[in-house]
Formats: C-alpha cells, structure tokens, sequence
C-alpha cells in the first residue's frame, strides 16, 4: 500500500495533469471559437463589398445575386442592392486550399438568365470556368493556387469580382457563404406561375437551423430607387428591406448545396 506521503504525492501529480488537459480542452474550444469570429461580420461586408475568410474554412459558396444580368450603368434600380449586387462578396480573399463554389440566385423572372463565370488569372488568362448555370445551379467546388484572380461572366461583361488567395494554408473544413432574403414577409410572395415562395429572413432564421446551418450574422438593409414604381421598389424584389445572411455549416459539401439550392428556390426573389 501507498504511506501517506505517496499517496499525497499520486494525488497532486493527478490534479496537476487534469488541469493540464483541461486546460489544452479549453485552448482548442477557444481557438475554434476565435477562428469562427474571425469571420467577417454581414455589416462589414456589406459596407466594405470584401470579405476576408479565416484558415478554418474549406469551403466558401460565393453568390451570384439576384437581378445580376442587370446593367447597374443602365438599369441599377433592377438591382437588388448597391453592396455587393452581382457576387456575394465582390471581393474574396481566402486561404490557399479553401475551395470556392458559385451559387446562382438570379432568377428567371419571364426570361431565364443562366450564368458562365469565368476566373482570369493575372494574365488574363481564362483558368477556370464554371460552365453554363441555370437558376438555383451550383457549380463544382474549385481550390486555387496563390494569387489574384478576376471574376467574370461570359455573358454579362459589368459583372466583376475578384479572389485572392494567400500563401496562409487552410486547415478546416468549414462551409461559409452569403445568402439574400427579404427582411419582412411580403405581401405578394407568389411567382408569375402562381406559384408560392415562403422565403424571408424569419423563414431563414428558422430554416437554416433545421438544416443544420448556423447564422454568423445578418445584416438589414434598403434599396429602392425605382421613383416610378409602386413603393419606389423593383417588382422582383418585392421590397426595398433587404437582409444579407452569413452563415456557415460542417456538414457534407454536397448535402449543403442541396439544400442552399432548395433555399433559393424558396426566395420571393422571383
């Protein structure tokens, strides 16, 4: 058996290495914490049109908003919004090995507008291109090497972005992305088929939820600069309130998309 003194000692040694690992428990949760509020707030990019993601995000789903076949020099008041209205961000600066996938949310009001973007390296050079997307498609994900690129469509030549990819290396497998909804229910949330479209930020908040996504932030903005149309508001928009969601997700890649897909369909944004 252990005299008093041993076991004294067995005791101590105990108590010094559960803290220890307790301590190393906490360091880990708190980095963890640390890198998901490294993420940029919606306020901020919105305000600033650039995001810049920490090492813990694997994937980032850029999107291409609503309304972005439109001429902002000819027609900005199509638009949904003067931040960011043709990509969510404009600008990304991501970690070398975060992969990037294109959402389309613009939707087919009486004409489809499928989307082509193309990434131009600092060349000029096409090197990526994410071929031709209906409403709702996703495109394949996509890891960069370092370096600048511009984002382009192969048909609508005013819609610009861009990428930059760090030397820092990614070491997540997190899913961020931006997503638009109306900021209120509105009052006429069906399509020119009848058809009914639930979504709006209390129908997001809940549903993102349900499908295993987490809202980082959101952000409640106006744009309504038709003076000749009925609330000084586009009428795909439906209104002027406007909520840009950042949100984030570790599920499978490929259920995520399924699901954002769903998301957008179930937009008024139509």
């Amino acid at each position: 058996m252990m005299n008093r003194s041993k076991k004294s000692i067995f005791f101590i040694s105990l108590y010094v290495v559960s803290i220890i690992l307790l301590m190393n428990v906490n360091n880990r949760s708190l980095g963890a914490e640390q890198e998901v509020s490294e993420i940029p707030q919606a306020k901020s990019i919105y305000e600033t049109e650039t995001m810049q993601l920490p090492r813990s995000v694997g994937y980032f789903i850029i999107l291409i908003a609503n309304e972005a076949h439109e001429d902002w020099t000819k027609e900005k008041h199509k638009l949904l919004t003067d931040h960011n209205p043709y990509f969510v961000p404009t600008h990304l600066v991501l970690p070398k090995g975060t992969a990037i996938v294109f959402l389309n949310a613009d939707a087919p009001w009486n004409t489809p507008h499928p989307h082509t973007i193309n990434l131009e390296d600092s060349s000029g050079d096409v090197i990526y291109s994410t071929g031709k997307m209906e409403y709702a498609d996703a495109s394949d994900s996509k890891v960069l090497p370092a370096g600048n690129y511009s984002i382009t469509d192969a048909k609508y030549d005013w819609m610009k972005g861009s990428i930059t990819v760090t030397n820092e290396n990614s070491t997540g497998n997190e899913i961020v992305g931006g997503f638009y909804s109306p900021s209120h229910q509105v009052s006429n949330n069906l399509d020119n088929d009848g058809v009914m479209h639930p979504g709006w930020l209390g129908y997001y908040e809940s549903e993102f939820s349900k499908n295993g996504f987490d809202v980082l932030s959101k952000y409640n903005f106006n744009y309504n600069t038709c003076s000749y149309c009925k609330g000084e508001f586009w009428p795909d928009n439906k209104t002027g309130e406007h909520t840009l969601i950042i949100f984030s997700t570790n599920q499978p890649l490929v259920e995520a998309i399924a699901k954002l897909q769903k998301f957008v369909k179930d937009n008024v944004y139509i």
